[in-house]
């Protein structure tokens, strides 16, 4: 068993890298890997200043299985509380990956299933290997994907997801890239380590104040029918930005032809 279930590093330039760190249990969420994901999650919400990009990866061949298999017997003994109690600490761990000022990326470079698909799904932006594999196969299990499924939804839209959820059919990682679950498919790790490097380049080059501003509203404005109570308020959203100082300092920069504070 891992010391820890879930490790995390913060680099010098404000990179956080979340792994998951149980792969003898092919990072199957447990209690206490839910716990430790929470945990790190409030950190990063506490400490926001410092930190600009969050990349959540795991550890070992499997980004994330249906089940850890140690944990399987005690849950078949849950009562009503404990089941409740398990399904809000995980519901929490995905709700506080949607909240996150900073924009997510998650790396999946190898099977993932269960709630660390909906973990996937989660996340702002999705990069995968050609060795990715995914299945929603909780109802072969007598299971329901409900934790996952606003998020999956969102992801891939629900024709999609009526098929894969009610038949648990795998796919790809190309098949996932097609749905809109995945955003970048590379050959192998070479390819994988330069292109989310080149992708964290370009999210330290925005100002983090308007990334988190951006990710904001893209939440607020899903889904709202185009009138005049939407207009009024993507209009508030423009003028507080517009006032604020990444703005003035963004406008400053670009006339004098240097980079902005966030660049340095």
């Amino acid at each position: 068993m891992a010391d820890a279930f879930v490790l995390m590093e913060v680099s010098r330039e404000g990179l956080a890298t979340i792994t998951l760190n149980n792969p003898d249990q092919h990072n199957a969420f447990n209690p206490d890997l839910v716990a430790d994901l929470n945990d790190r999650l409030e950190d990063l919400r506490a400490n926001g200043d410092t930190v600009r990009g969050v990349i959540i990866r795991a550890e070992g061949k499997v980004f994330s299985g249906l089940a850890d298999f140690d944990w399987l017997p005690h849950l078949a003994h849950y009562t009503d509380d404990e089941t409740e109690e398990d399904a809000e600490a995980i519901a929490e761990v995905l709700s506080r990956v949607r909240e996150l000022p900073q924009p997510v990326i998650a790396v999946v470079e190898g099977p993932a299933a269960g709630y660390g698909l909906g973990l996937v799904a989660a996340c702002d932006v999705v990069v995968a290997t050609e060795a990715a594999r995914f299945v929603f196969s909780e109802v072969r299990h007598g299971f329901i994907p409900a934790l996952a499924m606003p998020y999956v939804i969102e992801a891939i839209g629900i024709k999609a997801a009526r098929h894969y959820l009610l038949s648990a059919l795998p796919f790809d990682a190309a098949e996932a890239h097609r749905l809109g679950l995945v955003d970048v498919v590379v050959k192998d790790d070479t390819e994988l380590e330069g292109r989310l490097s080149n992708y964290v380049d370009h999210i330290f080059a925005a100002a983090p104040g308007a990334l988190a501003a951006t990710k904001a509203l893209m939440d607020e404005v899903t889904g709202l029918p185009i009138d005049d109570e939407l207009i009024d308020e993507i209009v508030a959203a423009h003028t507080r930005n517009r006032e604020g100082g990444e703005a003035a300092q963004g406008i400053e920069a670009f006339l004098e032809k240097r980079d902005p504070d966030w660049r340095r």
